[in-house]
């Protein structure tokens, strides 16, 4: 009998990438920029009050100083930015 194994092909969209490799999948963002909305991800206190998240915490994983952002995740976020005016 043949032995076959299943093996499910991962997606690069399921994949946890780090902010250079984000960067090399998605040409149009620079690290920087990248590192930017990481920063901006979760809501802040200010002299002002709260400034609220960009929406972008739930795609995004620490391990140690690891940032890892979720490809697929970071792509449905860039689909929510669109503002119909």
């Amino acid at each position: 009998m043949e032995n076959q194994t299943n093996t499910p092909t991962k997606s690069l969209n399921d994949s946890w990438l780090t902010v250079k490799l984000l960067a090399q999948a998605e040409p149009a963002f620079t690290e920087s920029s990248i590192r930017n909305h990481v920063f901006n991800a979760n809501d802040r206190k200010s002299s002002k009050g709260i400034i609220n998240g960009n929406g972008l915490a739930p795609y995004i994983r620490r391990v140690g100083s690891k940032v890892l952002i979720n490809h697929g995740g970071f792509l449905a976020w860039i689909e929510g930015q669109q503002h119909d005016e």
